[in-house]
Order: C-alpha cells, then sequence, then structure tokens
C-alpha cells in the first residue's frame, strides 16, 4: 500500500508535518503510519478516502491531531475506528454517511473528551466506545453504547412554522460527555429511556456497564443486573448468532465470569446474573447452531458454577 502525502508546515511554530491525503492499492484494514520521511503524521487531508469501499477498519496513530472533512465520508464498509485523544481539530462530516461505522476504540491519554464528542455529532447513528483512560496504575476501560436518535419535521402551514421532535434516546445520551469527562451518573440514569429503544441496544448498555464498570454505582449495577438477568437466555443467543464471533464469544465468557463470581458469593439460582435454565438453553442453541467454541465456554461455566461436573444432553 502506498499513502499518497503531502509536506505541511504549521503556522503555529514553523515545524514541517505529513498531511495525509489518500492512498493506493486495497485497504482493508487502514493503519495509518506515525511517520514518513521522518516527519509526524499529524493530518489526515479533505476527502483522503471519501468513498472508498475497501476500508472495514481504521487505525490512527496518536501522532494525528487533525482530521478534515469529510476525511472518511461515504465509506460504506468502514465497521471500526481506533484513534488517540490527541484530536485537537475534527472537522465536519469525517465520518459522515458511514452506515456500518459501529464502534470508535479510543486512548484517553490526557483526559481530552472531545473527540468522542466530534464522533457523536458526526453521527446520529448508534455508536459504541471502547474507552482506555489512562490511570497512574495503567488504564481504565469503559465500554459505553450510545443509541441513535432520529429529528422529525412537521410544517405547521397555518402557523408557518417548522416544528420539530426529538425520537429516540440517542441526543440525551449524547449530552453525557463533555469536552474534559463523561458523566457516567447521568449516563445509567437513562437507562430506562433506552429500554424502551429496543431490546439489543439496551442489553449491550447493561453489559457495557456491568464487564466494564468505570465509575458505576452500586444501585445502576443493580439495575443493570436485573435487566440482564431477566433476558439471560435470548442475550446469550443472540451473542452466539452474531457475525462477530470472537469478539461476542469473549463477551460470553465475561458473563459467564461474572456468574461464577455469584455462585462463590452463594446467591441463588434466582439471584445469579444467569440462571442454569438460561446456561441450558444457549448450550442447546449453540449446539444446534454448530458454534462449538460456544457450547464449550457455557458447559465449562456450568460446571464452575455448579461446583461439579456436570452433563448435557446435545
Amino acid at each position: 500500500m502506498a499513502f499518497l502525502y503531502e509536506k505541511k508546515r504549521s503556522k503555529k511554530d514553523d515545524h514541517e508535518y505529513i498531511e495525509i491525503t489518500g492512498y493506493e492499492g486495497n485497504g482493508e484494514k487502514l493503519n495509518i503510519p506515525d511517520s514518513i520521511e521522518g516527519l509526524p503524521v499529524e493530518a489526515i487531508g479533505n476527502h483522503s478516502f471519501s468513498g472508498r469501499e475497501d476500508i472495514v477498519s481504521v487505525e490512527i496513530p496518536e501522532s494525528v491531531k487533525i482530521l478534515y472533512g469529510f476525511a472518511f465520508h461515504n465509506c460504506k464498509n468502514l465497521e471500526r475506528i481506533s484513534i488517540y485523544d490527541s484530536l485537537t481539530d475534527y472537522y465536519d462530516g469525517v465520518c459522515r454517511q458511514c452506515d456500518k461505522l459501529t464502534v470508535i476504540d479510543i486512548t484517553v491519554n490526557n483526559s481530552w473528551y472531545e473527540v468522542i464528542r466530534n464522533f457523536l455529532a458526526d453521527s446520529d447513528r448508534t455508536l459504541e466506545f471502547r474507552i482506555h483512560v489512562k490511570t497512574e496504575e495503567g488504564y481504565d476501560e469503559a465500554r459505553l453504547t450510545f443509541p441513535e436518535f432520529v429529528y422529525d419535521f412537521n410544517e405547521n402551514t397555518m402557523a408557518r412554522t417548522i416544528q420539530f421532535s426529538i425520537a429516540g434516546s440517542g441526543y440525551a445520551y449524547r449530552e453525557c460527555v463533555d469536552r474534559r469527562s463523561i458523566d457516567y451518573r447521568e449516563y445509567d440514569r437513562l437507562f430506562d429511556k433506552a429500554v424502551i429503544d429496543g431490546n439489543s441496544l439496551s442489553e449491550n448498555i447493561a453489559m457495557g456497564r456491568l464487564l466494564f464498570p468505570k465509575e458505576l454505582d452500586m444501585g445502576y449495577r443493580e439495575v443493570y443486573e436485573r435487566y440482564i438477568r431477566k433476558n439471560g437466555a435470548g442475550i446469550l443467543c443472540r451473542l452466539i448468532d452474531e457475525k462477530n464471533e470472537d469478539e461476542n464469544l469473549e463477551l460470553v465468557k465475561a458473563l459467564l465470569e461474572y456468574r461464577c463470581a455469584d455462585a462463590q458469593n452463594n446467591r441463588n439460582d434466582g439471584d445469579k446474573l444467569l440462571a442454569d435454565a438460561d446456561v441450558d438453553k444457549a448450550i442447546e442453541h449453540a449446539a444446534g447452531s454448530g458454534k462449538t467454541l460456544f457450547s464449550a465456554a457455557l458447559m465449562d461455566a456450568g460446571r464452575a458454577a455448579a461446583g461439579s461436573s456436570m452433563e448435557f444432553a446435545l
């Protein structure tokens, strides 16, 4: 792969840097370099990758400070972007009309959350942010799903005005992020609104908060636990069926580890995150779907939670 680029000079301190303007070749997994010809790559130019249908994922290094307008506009198969909070300028339409974009993986080294706000402002679709926050001990991780929302416009011909309303919880969720912080308490408080929007959405929010519980209050932990407990079998079967098999297998294992912790704390079956009946249904579903890795993980967790070997008829 050959990147196209231009050498630029900073107006602030006159240092020289690279601005990416495109590339030649196939770029399914696009990995932007942090330097070219010994100069730092600090910008991705206007329309650099606009309309590319081959791009599925993009990794942007910490050296990049500017994403110019429509840099990845209309990349129809783009699903994931990895980036840092080093970004200081985000221009209009960077990822607009990227209808398959669902995951933004961001490393936060400088407590700068403006890049999350920018991505959320650029898209009214559901986005999951996997946030790695630098601490003195290493990194804390949070997984936050921001639901979609829709502007609804209606013309009042008698009053000669345009009236609009917002449908969906996504707009309210977006208000939880400001430049320097995320209001996790407000994010959790909105869960009742997300439940109205749909099961898979609220399930992903609940799993993200329980399995990556950054600043999670005990009261909201119990709310999320009750929700997953109520929908356990459906959640497991959905994760088994979805196409992201490797990632979903890790989610299933994490849920099962949570369940094992419940067993070790002597919780009754009805109080566990996943009841024995839910696990049994998931085992049967995985076996019927030919998903042997899921079957093995579920059966192993069943044995561990029971504290003894168990047999299942497949």
